[in-house]
């Protein structure tokens, strides 16, 4: 009887527990629809009266399919809920989670993938009665997309108990504070402001203090057509703190006037681990207004540049000192030949005992020279200038100075006039100071023509010296430099390899002066590349300067001599170099306040049909917009100054197997002229981890990943690439 009794009261307190589950648990139904599943769910377990709490519309998508932020980007369309709520009820607005990058065909959504809840904040009225349940309807529309896209809807449905008592959390509560984890940050201690700087969008992050790390961040518009979502989003070190810089909206009718949106990082605004998402609404202020704020920051304040290891360095050190040794066989190093070539045979004229003086002196020119392009890189880099390796060729007044050094050295090879004892002369005389002076001056001069071009391993090197704190940039560029000179230290090391060379004689001066047809030959081609930068103007300017010089040299060659007396020599050399000084010095003068052939209305060479090939100018939108397209691209980063540009195209892009390929498959073919200083293809290149050109860049079809292509090519690699992409 007694167990009777108890199995009695066991069942008396089942059936008292079942009949007070519905006052205690919510109950909603999911609702399954075409790759997605919905419900409407609670935080807590019930509700009191006038006691605001949150629901969610809950997503769970079919793996590879999505739904939309409330910007959705190129395509698409918002969730979106229309309440049938009980009297008395308000439901505020959708809490958006930080969405992803979605790019389908070339389009780039802002959405959700697997799960996500969308967060709504409901407050009852005061008066509710406790004890009888409510409940929440809404209908809930969708777009859920793949690379078809498919709208669908719901009548979501929660009902809810109604309590005075302190509510329990629901069994979605870590799903709650995780989603609540993903909103933007209202307000932080950085401070945002936005700009305009040409076709670009520009959000100003000041961190909090100077030393805190920014290494990535998105920004998602809250409004459409503002920025172009397909493009890069390009994050830079400034004084102002970071500079996030977004392609402007080829489709809008104006600029904006606002930037709204929320910036992500996966650092965290607050620390490592805190929200990675920061709401944004400023006003778009004039560019002038940021004062020097956009001014790049490199060098040892430079965060964004990872520090690198001892295997890591003496790797990139490897890589810079073969890039160096290549570099001597590369086109660009043509204008120099002559220069080289003489001093061999100087060196074998001068024996054994001063060789290696005139292998170390021309190793610390090119080594000297390279850490001042280094330093004035670096130096002008840390004042907020964007440049690369073979900025010195960008700047029309140098290109000016080195035609006029140029072309006064090569009348000294004509014997117009001679440059010291060593450099000039023939015979048995035996070199002294002034031929070391001219070997170091070889190594100087043969560093500052040559090295605008790089070679195999070099741009890598040089991309990442320029990533780096200047003491590692320093020892990269040296190891370059040691590279560039060791083929002609190892000569002047080991002499005797100089006896195949033949005696002295008579036939030394033909030589020199045949070397300076070479030289004459590289005046020629630095005045094509100024009328490139400046325009025909340019070009005149500088021939009648070069006219000058010439007088200049024959003043000092036909009455300095040592056949002269004293004071005539000591005027004629006094009047020749005032001649040659002051018409160059003018003539750089002259060309610096040229404006640019460009502003004038020449063409670019970039956009124009050449060597059967039609070429298009490049700009990140153009390469985009072929990119959403599903078109194939091939970008040519080169450079009127380049030879090995101009070598590669001549023998690898324009051959008639390479064009028919190109014809055949439909391939867009972009130039990117680096030739006069481009912003665009500057950030481009620091996008592959380069400084410098030659770079050879192919976009397969229908958004593959791009395939660098090395700084030397044949048509049988083009083709090979090419091929592999189908």
């Amino acid at each position: 009887m007694q167990a009777w009794r108890g199995v009695a009261a066991l069942c008396l307190a089942l059936c008292l527990a079942w009949l007070a589950a519905p006052a205690s648990q919510p109950t909603a139904a999911q609702v399954e629809r075409p790759h997605v599943k919905a419900e409407l769910i609670a935080e807590t377990t019930a509700i009191r009266p006038g006691a605001p709490f949150w629901v969610a519309i809950r997503f769970e998508l079919e793996e590879h399919w999505h739904t939309y932020w409330r910007n959705p980007g190129d395509s698409g369309q918002p969730t979106s809920v229309k309440w049938r709520l009980p009297p008395g009820f308000a439901a505020d607005d959708i809490q958006w989670p930080i969405p992803k990058r979605i790019e389908v065909s070339g389009l780039v959504g802002y959405g959700y993938e697997s799960e996500v809840l969308h967060l709504i904040r409901i407050t009852p009225p005061g008066d509710l009665p406790v004890g009888k349940p409510v409940t929440l309807e809404g209908k809930v529309k969708w777009l859920v997309c793949k690379e078809e896209c498919i709208p669908g809807e719901a009548e979501l449905k929660l009902t809810l108990p109604v309590t005075s008592e302190v509510t329990a959390p629901s069994a979605w509560t870590e799903a709650f504070a995780r989603t609540r984890a993903q909103l933007p940050l209202p307000t932080s201690d950085w401070k945002p402001r936005a700009t305009l700087e040409g076709d670009a969008v520009v959000l100003l992050l000041t961190p909090p203090t100077p030393e805190t790390p920014l290494a990535e961040a998105t920004f998602f518009p809250f409004e459409e057509l503002v920025i172009e979502g397909a493009e890069p989003q390009a994050l830079t070190r400034v004084k102002g703190g970071y500079a996030l810089r977004m392609a402007r909206s080829k489709a809008a009718e104006a600029p904006p006037t606002r930037l709204s949106g929320v910036v992500a990082t996966p650092d965290g605004w607050r620390g490592p681990g805190t929200e990675p998402g920061l709401a944004v609404d400023v006003p778009i202020e004039p560019l002038t207004a940021l004062g020097d704020a956009l001014a790049p920051v490199v060098g040892t304040t430079r965060p964004l540049a990872p520090s690198l290891g001892w295997a890591a360095l003496l790797a990139t050190l490897g890589g810079a000192f073969l890039g160096g040794l290549i570099l001597n066989l590369m086109p660009c190093v043509l204008p120099v030949l002559s220069i080289k070539a003489l001093g061999f045979v100087e060196q074998a004229k001068a024996g054994q005992g001063k060789a290696w003086q005139h292998g170390v002196a021309f190793t610390a020119g090119v080594v000297l020279s390279f850490w001042a392009l280094a330093g004035a890189l670096l130096a002008l880099r840390a004042g907020g200038q964007r440049l690369g390796w073979g900025f010195q060729l960008q700047e029309p007044a140098f290109v000016a100075f080195l035609v006029a050094v140029l072309f006064v050295f090569g009348l000294a090879l004509f014997g117009v006039f001679e440059i010291g004892v060593g450099l000039t002369t023939v015979g048995g005389k035996a070199m002294g100071r002034a031929g070391l002076a001219g070997s170091f001056f070889t190594g100087a001069l043969a560093t500052v023509v040559a090295t605008p071009c790089t070679a195999p391993f070099m741009g890598s090197a040089l991309g990442v010296a320029l990533a780096q704190p200047d003491a590692v940039a320093v020892l990269i560029f040296t190891a370059l430099a040691l590279g560039m000179a060791s083929p002609y230290l190892l000569l002047a090391a080991a002499p005797q390899w100089l006896r195949f060379v033949p005696r002295p004689g008579p036939w030394m001066e033909s030589f020199k002066q045949l070397m300076g047809f070479l030289m004459m030959g590289s005046v020629v081609w630095l005045l094509w590349v100024l009328g490139l930068e400046v325009g025909a103007d340019g070009v005149a300017l500088m021939l009648g300067a070069l006219v000058i010089i010439g007088l200049g040299g024959w003043i000092w060659g036909r009455w300095g001599g040592y056949d002269r007396s004293p004071l005539t020599r000591r005027i004629a050399l006094a009047t020749g170099a005032a001649v040659i000084v002051g018409s160059a010095a003018a003539a750089v003068n002259a060309v610096r306040r040229l404006p640019p052939a460009t502003a004038a209305g020449a063409a670019k060479p970039a956009a124009r049909h050449s060597g059967g090939i039609e070429w298009e100018a490049f700009t990140p939108a153009r390469v985009a917009e072929l990119r959403r397209a599903g078109k194939p691209v091939f970008v040519d980063f080169t450079a009127a100054w380049c030879l090995s540009c101009k070598a590669n195209e001549k023998v690898a892009l324009e051959n008639d197997g390479v064009r028919a390929e190109i014809a055949r498959r439909g391939i867009v073919m972009i130039k990117a002229d680096w030739t006069s200083r481009d912003e665009n293809v500057t950030r481009a290149l620091a996008e592959f981890g380069r400084s410098g050109v030659p770079l050879y860049v192919f976009y397969p079809p229908n958004g593959g990943e791009p395939k660098v292509l090395p700084e030397v090519i044949t048509p049988g690699l083009v083709l090979e690439t090419f091929r592999a992409a189908s």
